[in-house]
């Protein structure tokens, strides 16, 4: 069932009881459950009550500009080497610059909506039992509580890859003291995590209901399991978790496809590689996305506009630095990148147009050509339609049929077979294992990829993973997760200019051809953190101390 119930029961609940970190008052203190507002005693009564209680827990994540909504994915791949955030608007340029302060505002709300959902998630594991006075069985409402687990295991993994020691909140708090928690190790964080992945494992249902297909199954559990043991560095029980994921994904109908360009489209949503995804419904504000139109290419001429429906915002700028990191004939660059030399689309605006396209040579000279389009014809792409002379392909498609292009419904990726294999292929690696190589091999062997098997004469085990990360995920949002965990950043941009970001950067110099964070200095080691927000620690009186840099 097409956007599944999942999202639509969105509207018509309110959680009861749920106190938002952001929005508490002490007159709901005072009097917790208004008349509007039931108690849980009231609200659970029967199955679709559990259901609407767990799917609360998701809204956090999709509902803000700063979430998958619009920003989550651009903003991360911006925060990387991998791409550059467009010269436009001032907090998010700086946002991703790293020039980040106590008061940042995007932080606060990464802050924010991740504790929303973890408050949810107590809120729904806490009483989802009431259901058993009301005539349900365990067995029936374990899957629920289950779910709950996983959303609050994958909203810390969120908050301690971000934020490191953060205020652990296991169970609903009732009162404001009880609010003010000390920040708990990333050590707890990460037992908390893996607990509850443990439980989603073991409780939730091989296959969701046609009606909720996006929500995590058994095996989606498995694998975020095998993720957290990774990014805590326990490498042996990560190879053990991500081979028990791998053979409970395969079972039960999970696999790479062989079609990597398929993977992202609107018609091939819920396929078999995604196993999980942040959904989003066509054409409603409420549970749309304007998501697309920020990677959509901006500066292309009116006359080209038909090939997306519309003039994008272009926010998602691939860098030169993520374009040389394919090698030659990797056919996932032209998935990923529009790049010069590549087809941009297909002409079909029906009158004939001539267009002046530009590109640099080796000696950096401008060269120019004309080129007459008619209906068919495939039209060049043109370097100066973005400030890296290059946009995102990968996650895009035309929107000229939608009503409000503010509410695409194209998911967003965040689990792929792909990563599952390479959780398994870094863990491996990581313990001088050379089978590490066996499972990056299989995702290069993929159908549509068939790139050359690796071997120990290519490289470390190390890098030749790290490497495939980069290419296979590249502009969905992970690439910054990996930057942080494996403590990079700063030798990535090294002095401020190492990573290219215009295609031509080989050939011309300018303002444009470069990265420069500067602000990366500001860190004292190489573990690289987002700023406790400062609201936070002022109303928090068991958080003494921020981050190291703020």
């Amino acid at each position: 069932m097409k956007k599944n119930i999942i999202y639509h029961l969105l509207i018509i609940f309110v959680i009861s009881g749920t106190v938002f970190l952001s929005s508490c008052n002490e007159d709901e203190f005072l009097n917790r459950y208004p008349l509007d507002t039931p108690s849980p005693e009231v609200f659970f009564v029967n199955e679709a009550s559990a259901r609407m209680a767990v799917t609360a827990a998701y809204q956090p994540w999709r509902n803000s500009a700063h979430s998958y909504r619009r920003d989550l994915v651009i903003m991360s791949d911006a925060l990387s080497d991998d791409a550059y955030w467009r010269p436009s608007r001032g907090a998010s340029i700086s946002f991703s610059q790293w020039q980040i302060h106590s008061g940042d505002g995007t932080a606060n709300q990464y802050w924010n909506f991740a504790y929303q959902s973890v408050n949810a998630a107590n809120y729904a594991i806490h009483n989802i039992p009431i259901l058993l006075d009301r005539g349900l069985t365990q067995a029936q409402i374990d899957p629920y509580i289950a779910e709950a687990h996983f959303m609050r295991g994958f909203s810390y993994m969120f908050l301690t890859t971000f934020f490191g020691d953060v205020p652990l909140h296991d169970r609903p708090r009732s009162s404001f003291d009880e609010f003010e928690q000390p920040r708990a190790s990333v050590a707890d964080i990460y037992s908390q995590i893996i607990a509850d992945f443990t439980i989603a494992r073991d409780k939730l249902p091989e296959t969701q209901p046609s009606a909720f297909t996006g929500a995590p199954t058994k095996a989606t559990a498995a694998a975020y399991l095998a993720k957290a043991y990774l990014y805590n560095q326990q490498y042996a029980e990560a190879e053990t978790a991500a081979r028990a994921a791998i053979n409970t994904a395969e079972a039960t109908g999970y696999s790479l496809i062989d079609d990597y360009e398929s993977i992202f489209t609107h018609e091939n949503e819920g396929n078999p590689e995604l196993l999980f995804y942040i959904q989003f419904i066509d054409n409603n504000r409420d549970f749309g996305n304007n998501y697309m139109i920020q990677r959509i290419t901006r500066e292309t001429p009116p006359e080209f506009i038909h090939v997306y429906g519309m003039a994008g915002w272009g926010y998602a700028l691939p860098t030169r630095d993520l374009f040389d990191a394919y090698e030659p004939g990797d056919p996932r660059l032209d998935v990923t990148i529009h790049y010069p030399g590549t087809i941009y689309g297909i002409y079909s605006a029906g009158t004939p147009f001539t267009y002046e396209h530009r590109t640099y040579n080796e000696q950096g000279e401008i060269v120019t050509y004309e080129k007459t389009y008619t209906d068919g014809d495939p039209i060049d792409y043109d370097y100066r339609w973005s400030p890296t002379g290059m946009n995102v392909k990968k996650l895009t498609r035309n929107v000229g049929h939608l009503q409000d292009v503010y509410s695409d419904g194209l998911d967003v990726p965040l689990m792929r077979m792909a990563d599952l294999y390479l959780i398994l292929a870094e863990a491996l690696a990581e313990q001088g294992k050379d089978e590490a190589l066996v499972w990056v091999n299989h995702v290069r062997a993929r159908t549509t990829v068939n790139m050359p098997p690796k071997t120990t004469e290519d490289g470390t085990l190390r890098d030749l993973v790290r490497h495939e990360r980069r290419v296979e995920l590249a502009m969905e949002g992970q690439r910054i997760w990996d930057l942080l965990r494996w403590r990079v950043m700063r030798d990535t941009f090294g002095d401020g200019d190492r990573v290219k970001k215009h295609f031509f950067a080989d050939f011309i110099e300018d303002q444009f051809t470069s990265f420069e964070m500067p602000a990366l200095g500001n860190y004292p080691g190489d573990l690289v953190l987002l700023p406790i927000p400062q609201i936070e620690i002022d109303r928090n009186s068991a958080i003494e101390t921020n981050n190291p840099g703020y």
